[in-house]
């Protein structure tokens, strides 16, 4: 497939999400909302529970679409001692995925680990995956397990500077 071919499919693409666009956005803040429950409700209920972590949900700073994000905020879990990890919804704009999350210790966003929205072919369901780098071929799937290791090497690395 030449290069104006791989245009003219994209363009295609996006004109049926442009019709989509209101759909597009009900799964986004669905599939958004539903991450924040489990973090919430499941994965960190029993930190919250014991005081070790609390949750704000703030408004998003900067949007690629307003319409898109309508629904959908930050999630930040504070682990005392002025310590954060933000969860901020990118968009849906995303070559490879529904959509993005950037996870990031507050202060330090350049160093931002991707969460990529998936859609599971065949099944009509999604999933999200931890993306590290541009260039890492490994998909690795973002559950508690996933989180939790990525929180612990980050305060490692806190508690040696």
């Amino acid at each position: 497939m030449g290069f104006r071919d791989k245009l003219v499919k994209l363009s295609k693409i996006n004109q049926h999400r442009a019709d989509q666009l209101e759909a597009v956005r009900r799964t986004w803040v669905q599939e958004v909302n539903a991450l924040y429950k489990a973090i919430t409700e499941d994965w960190f209920d029993e930190y919250m529970k014991d005081g070790y972590v609390t949750v704000e949900h703030r408004e998003l700073q900067y949007a690629e679409s307003e319409d898109i994000f309508l629904g959908t905020y930050m999630m930040v879990l504070n682990f005392g001692g002025g310590v954060s990890a933000v969860l901020e919804p990118i968009g849906t704009n995303v070559i490879g995925a529904f959509g993005k999350i950037e996870l990031y210790l507050r202060g330090h966003k350049d160093k931002y680990i991707s969460l990529l929205l998936i859609r599971e072919e065949g099944i009509g369901g999604f999933h999200w995956e931890v993306w590290k780098n541009r260039k890492q071929r490994d998909q690795i799937l973002f559950d508690r397990k996933t989180f939790e290791e990525i929180l612990d090497e980050w305060l490692e690395r806190l508690a040696k500077v």
